[in-house]
């Protein structure tokens, strides 16, 4: 039996191409009103996934309702451990956080690199979902690649 469960291990973790688990660095207020709060964050972590596996940073801008609700705009920089670069931006949205500070988050956007080996992934789109946990400030996402050769 316990061949069986590390089977399906494996098998659901192969079906995402892109895993991140990352923690803030720094949290900075960038303007508040009586209806939003904008903040920038920015994080730093581990990717891990299909094409390549790595270190993971961010920077998030996050315009937040009342309720913790927030639309997201992303930038990051993943380094490979063969010290390839891709980057990419895009948006999402943060849910509001439950009693205990998890909040979900879905966002997707673009990637870029001038690493040959990853040549394919220019241009393609990325799509993520995961958690937020706005109390620990830590994000644990995985998502899929759309790209002309994945």
């Amino acid at each position: 039996m316990a061949k069986t469960s590390s089977t399906k291990r494996s098998s659901s973790a192969a079906k995402y191409d892109i895993i991140i688990k990352a923690k803030a660095t720094t949290t900075k207020i960038v303007d508040i009103t009586n209806e939003t709060l904008r903040i920038e964050s920015n994080d730093k972590g581990q990717v891990s996934g299909k094409h390549y596996s790595g270190v993971h940073w961010d920077t998030v801008e996050g315009t937040m309702l009342a309720d913790g609700s927030a639309s997201l705009t992303i930038r990051y920089l993943h380094m490979t451990n063969k010290g390839e670069s891709i980057v990419g931006t895009g948006t999402g949205t943060q849910s509001t956080p439950n009693q205990r500070g998890i909040a979900k988050v879905t966002a997707e956007g673009t990637m870029w690199t001038s690493a040959p080996r990853l040549s394919h992934l220019n241009g393609g789109r990325w799509k993520v979902e995961g958690e937020v946990n706005t109390i620990k400030e830590t994000v644990d996402v995985r998502g899929k690649f759309e790209t002309a050769n994945a």
